[in-house]
């Protein structure tokens, strides 16, 4: 991926409807029943031990951890867990804050990250989530080199323990705390500096439609996708309708991506929903073949 190839895909972050990703197979469809994932954070209010029970349950084929819930109990305990409910793993989130912004030194912000990375290889997890913190008072070239440093030397770590990171990017103002990534270009810049084949990055579904044309661009850094997060999902609609992005699902199942779609939202409505409901409705929505509708 170079700088060309970015300028030339970029559109304007908040100006390019859905409407502007078009695809030239209108006819394709996805099934997600057995990729899909759910998260703890979506699943907010229950423990670890609740959602393992919750999504096996549920039919549900995976789950993406929370080193909160984990930490709440154990290291080991939390892995014997998860490997007795044979649940896959898809991500874990959170490592990072690289910059030093959240009151962690760089030292600590690495090595939190490596003790998700080693429990990352026990319960074989696809990848982890990582942020690389605010600027925090540093330069924007500053912050960048404190984040490739810690890529490097955790992207070592996640090789060997068989894993990958999967670099978040969060637009403003949600990502203020987070990360000063806040595009994709950015973040793919500092992937492409890092030249590291457990390096990668992570897409969020509703967030990659208003910057890029993505029919055009994910068969270009399909190599890079680490993960993929659904951060928005319809509670008591139809099927066909409880995936808000299912054009954008889609276009990067095609350009390659074999791994899971994992449901991660940040949402009181959906914490404070009957999560048997939203898992039941999800299952039925994902065992559906989804016709596109771009």
């Amino acid at each position: 991926m170079t700088k060309e190839l970015l300028s030339q895909r970029k559109v304007n972050s908040f100006s390019s409807p859905l409407s502007s990703i078009e695809c030239q197979n209108s006819k394709r469809s996805i099934s997600l029943i057995d990729r899909i994932s759910v998260h703890q954070i979506t699943t907010y209010q229950w423990s670890l031990k609740e959602s393992l029970l919750g999504l096996c349950s549920a039919g549900i084929p995976a789950i993406g951890l929370w080193n909160r819930k984990i930490l709440d109990i154990e290291l080991a305990q939390a892995a014997e867990l998860v490997i007795d409910s044979k649940l896959k793993v898809s991500t874990i989130s959170l490592g990072g804050g690289f910059t030093g912004g959240n009151e962690y030194s760089f030292k600590e912000a690495i090595s939190d990250a490596l003790e998700i990375i080693k429990f990352g290889g026990q319960v074989n997890a696809a990848a982890i989530q990582v942020v690389s913190g605010p600027r925090a008072g540093h330069t924007r070239n500053h912050a960048k080199q404190l984040t490739i440093d810690a890529l490097k030397q955790l992207g070592d770590a996640a090789a060997l323990h068989g894993t990958k990171l999967a670099l978040k990017v969060m637009q403003l103002p949600l990502g203020k705390n987070w990360t000063f990534l806040n595009s994709l270009d950015s973040a793919l810049e500092i992937i492409e500096a890092c030249n590291h084949p457990a390096v990668g990055i992570a897409i969020d579904s509703t967030q990659i439609c208003y910057e890029i044309n993505a029919q055009g661009l994910f068969s270009e850094i399909i190599s890079m996708i680490a993960a993929v997060q659904i951060s928005d999902f319809k509670l008591g609609t139809s099927p066909q309708q409880s995936f808000s992005h299912l054009d954008i699902i889609e276009a990067i199942d095609h350009a390659g991506y074999d791994g899971f779609f994992d449901l991660e939202i940040w949402s009181e409505q959906v914490w404070y929903s009957d999560y048997q409901n939203l898992l039941s409705q999800l299952r039925l929505a994902c065992q559906t073949e989804l016709p596109s509708e771009f």
